[in-house]
């Protein structure tokens, strides 16, 4: 795929979208990464923003919910495959890329960002990055949240995202999360809501979107209600951390 540096709105209506990285990131896995990628593809898809949806699990959780949109990537092997996660930099130059990260290639994908001097040459190219960072309440959370922020520094642009879906108690919450560190790093805090567990795993087993989702069959009136709901609870939480059309539009 050739990369480009400029892109106009298409006479189809679509809108298109700023060069940019965010990354659903955690180093623990069951968290609500994908959860979260899902959510921000269906915001684009019904805004009409162009984006790739890029893949690393290998899973392919979010590839089959979204196979016209997503595309396989992979951090292993790197030293034979970089070019295979290197193609993310030309996906970015052209438009908004959601890269979703399963929660084993942290070494992996440090790697790519050192090796290929990946966040200079973001910086020096116009491609904003930013990583999405989802918990629960869990000391393995939080450790891999810290070593990010250590890594990354602010490289990158940090939304911590407390999933209340997988924890409805954060009491390890204030220990790590300091005022100090909160200010370090400039770090954005929310709250993705918590959507019913029968519909949340029913998304899951049968890697819907959430387009699909609202017109599954299987789902009962108050589940279709329910979940129309959350979307709409989601999509307010995601702008206010920034995730607009008019911020992610090309300008």
């Amino acid at each position: 795929m050739t990369a480009k540096t400029k892109k106009t709105e298409s006479q189809s209506g679509i809108i298109s979208s700023q060069p940019g990285i965010q990354i659903t990131n955690c180093k623990k896995g069951g968290v609500g990464k994908t959860l979260l990628s899902k959510l921000k593809a269906a915001y684009c898809l019904e805004s009409g923003l162009d984006f790739y949806a890029v893949d690393a699990d290998r899973q392919e959780s979010f590839l089959k919910a979204y196979p016209e949109f997503a595309l396989p990537s992979r951090f292993s092997e790197l030293d034979k495959n970089l070019k295979i996660p290197d193609q993310i930099l030309d996906w970015a130059l052209e438009k908004l890329v959601i890269l979703d990260l399963p929660g084993n290639v942290e070494e992996g994908f440090n790697h790519w960002l050192t090796s290929s001097d990946i966040l200079e040459a973001s910086r020096d190219l116009g491609v904003e990055i930013q990583n999405w960072y989802v918990i629960d309440d869990s000391a393995e959370c939080y450790e891999g949240l810290l070593r990010t922020l250590d890594f990354i520094g602010n490289n990158a642009i940090h939304i911590l995202v407390r999933n209340l879906g997988r924890c409805e108690e954060w009491l390890s919450f204030d220990e790590f999360i300091t005022p100090k560190l909160i200010s370090e790093y400039r770090l954005k805090v929310i709250d993705l809501p918590k959507l019913r567990l029968d519909t949340a795993t029913t998304v899951y087993k049968n890697a819907l979107s959430f387009t699909e989702a609202r017109r599954y069959s299987g789902f009962s009136t108050a589940q279709l209600a329910g979940l129309r709901g959350y979307m709409r609870r989601a999509y307010s939480v995601l702008e206010s951390a920034g995730f607009t059309v008019e911020n992610l539009r090309l300008n």
